[in-house]
């Protein structure tokens, strides 16, 4: 086969592990290879994906495709990890996190980034499986808020449990809304719309709920007037009117997963275990315990803190505390950087009038 040839197959390849990756990644499925050492379909897809690239790079000998590098926030939050890992008692916990970080935040952006230069069918076709993804998960999880013998923490969708989820709605809503914003043609802002409503009622995580509100009036601001007072007209009727009449009083179900006591008048499970994850980063700043190290470390630092006994919620850990805990106080603030460059970008875009492409 000669160059030329294999270039063709193996770019098709790519082009066709980064849209596997984004179907299959959002999912908490993930095969535990050895104990406590899970890898998720995602990760696997992702590290084949990236494998094709350099390969294809390699036989092409186009190193310029390795430019521009990562933003130099990635590079920073992974070489901050790095420097914790590297302190870290237990090295097999803080490689497997490294490993990780160095995926999602070096080799993805490498990977969607190439695949995204290809030009506006690539864009296109990011964003549809996106939408279809999304639009399974939205199905799953209403198929489990509408049935009466599902119990409120497990209306997950694709995921674990409600905090899971709402994790991944906080993500994906909030690009539905820019989608609301962007799109022209009727239909699709009434295709988004529907599956914005759809989110909003299967999210029974408080926090996720009020984030992905906050974010919305925010995005709606940001385009004047005409779209705020509507938007947010519309989220406070939302609050008053329709969560409450909801099958699962979704007012409620929001309250008890922010509320501080439990009926019992105990302090709930979250805020004992959010106090400890502060002790241990106040006692160690700059690099924390050691990446990956938390749960190693956790139980020394909860004093005499009253909590209840027996199993708590899952995943109601706070993961900014949990990552200034263990990679420190830089990593985290790295870390938030990080999440604000795409509103930098998006502003970028805004200006430059490059939302065009979804007319």
């Amino acid at each position: 086969m000669t160059d030329s040839r294999l270039h063709t197959a193996l770019h098709g390849l790519f082009r066709i592990g980064v849209l596997v990756t984004l179907c299959i990644a959002p999912t908490q499925w993930a095969l535990e290879v050895r104990p406590k050492f899970y890898l998720s379909p995602a990760d696997l897809a992702l590290a084949f994906t990236a494998g094709v690239w350099f390969l294809d790079i390699l036989v092409t000998r186009t190193w310029r495709r390795l430019l521009p590098l990562p933003p130099w926030p990635l590079l920073l939050f992974v070489a901050l990890a790095c420097a914790s890992a590297l302190i870290a008692p237990f090295k097999l916990l803080a490689v497997k996190d490294l490993v990780q970080y160095a995926e999602y935040f070096v080799v993805g952006y490498w990977v969607f980034s190439a695949f995204l230069r290809d030009g506006e069918r690539s864009a296109r076709q990011a964003l549809t499986a996106l939408g279809i993804v999304t639009a399974l998960v939205l199905g799953l999880a209403l198929a489990h808020y509408f049935t009466p013998a599902v119990e409120t923490l497990k209306v997950r969708g694709t995921f674990g449990n409600r905090n899971v989820l709402g994790g991944f709605l906080a993500l994906a809503l909030p690009l539905l809304f820019g989608g609301v914003l962007g799109v022209r043609p009727l239909w699709g802002k009434i295709l988004l719309t529907l599956m914005l409503l759809a989110g909003l009622t299967v999210n029974l995580s408080g926090a996720a709920y009020f984030a992905v509100a906050g974010v919305i009036v925010c995005m709606a601001a940001a385009r004047g007037p005409k779209w705020f007072i509507p938007v947010a007209a519309l989220l406070i009727a939302w609050q008053a009117f329709v969560l409450p009449r909801l099958p699962r009083e979704n007012d409620i179900a929001h309250f008890r997963s922010l509320a501080l006591y439990s009926d019992s008048g105990a302090v709930e499970r979250r805020y004992p275990d959010w106090q400890a994850a502060y002790s241990m980063t106040i006692t160690h700043p700059w690099l924390g315990v050691g990446l990956g190290n938390y749960q190693k470390h956790v139980g020394q630092y909860y004093d005499n803190i009253p909590r209840q006994t027996g199993p708590s919620e899952p995943d109601i850990q706070n993961l900014y505390l949990v990552l200034a805990a263990s990679a420190g106080l830089p990593a985290l603030l790295a870390f938030l950087v990080l999440l604000i460059c795409p509103i930098q970008a998006l502003r970028t875009a805004v200006r430059d009038g490059s939302d065009s492409r979804f007319s």
